[in-house]
């Protein structure tokens, strides 16, 4: 009887211990936060791509050696796109704030009214508004630039990333059939999968210089 509770304690004790240790080697799956692109948005489509080669390069290593590595790696890849995708949602809602064609006919009419008032008190005033008015314009066109470089990114990582599945299935077939993979393959791969996430927080620092280094996934 006594030996059953000591064996009972043990396992209270032992199986808290191994699932934390499992949670610190596999780590919790990165979500992306704030603003989420609109369903059927390109964003969107990317990142559901995105996801899609994930599931389908987990399910591709498998328990083969030399390669588990790199579901961690395509996780980061995929947290980036998802990061991705969130500001180039902010920054569609930022530009359906400003109504760029109402913007343009005020310029425009300020052009006008500033030629007519010329030499008049209120002439200063309309140069005034139209300045502010072209500043808003600017914003518009800068944020539009942003947004689609980051969309531009998004498709190529996505191309990039397609190809890497399709390298490591390539790979894996192969070796089963023949000889296990080697390391070499597998680094290569693991690099292209790092410079697709390091292309991705690169472009999202140059259209927004205030992401640091916290804006870079998981380490």
């Amino acid at each position: 009887m006594i030996v059953l509770v000591v064996i009972g304690v043990l396992a209270l004790v032992t199986v808290p211990l191994m699932i934390r240790s499992t949670r610190r080697q596999v780590g919790p799956t990165p979500t992306a936060v704030g603003r989420q692109p609109l369903l059927g948005s390109p964003a969107q489509v990317w990142v559901s791509r995105g996801e899609r080669v994930l599931r389908e390069l987990n399910r591709t290593v498998g328990e083969q050696p030399g390669f588990t590595v790199l579901a961690a790696d395509a996780e980061q890849v995929v947290f980036e796109l998802r990061l991705t995708a969130g500001q180039v949602a902010e920054l569609d809602h930022a530009l359906a704030r400003i109504p760029v064609p109402d913007l343009e006919a005020e310029h425009a009419m300020l052009a006008t009214a500033i030629a007519e008032a010329a030499g008049t008190p209120s002439a200063a005033d309309l140069a005034r508004s139209q300045e502010a008015v072209a500043a808003r314009l600017a914003a518009a066109v800068r944020q539009r630039e942003s947004r689609d470089a980051l969309l531009a990114k998004m498709r190529a990582t996505i191309t990039e990333f397609e190809r890497a599945r399709d390298e490591l299935a390539e790979l894996i077939t192969g070796a089963t059939s023949a000889l296990p993979p080697s390391n070499d393959s597998a680094a290569d791969l693991t690099s292209k999968l790092d410079g697709l996430r390091a292309g991705l927080v690169e472009v999202r620092k140059t259209t927004d210089p205030e992401i640091g280094p916290a804006g870079q996934g998981l380490p």
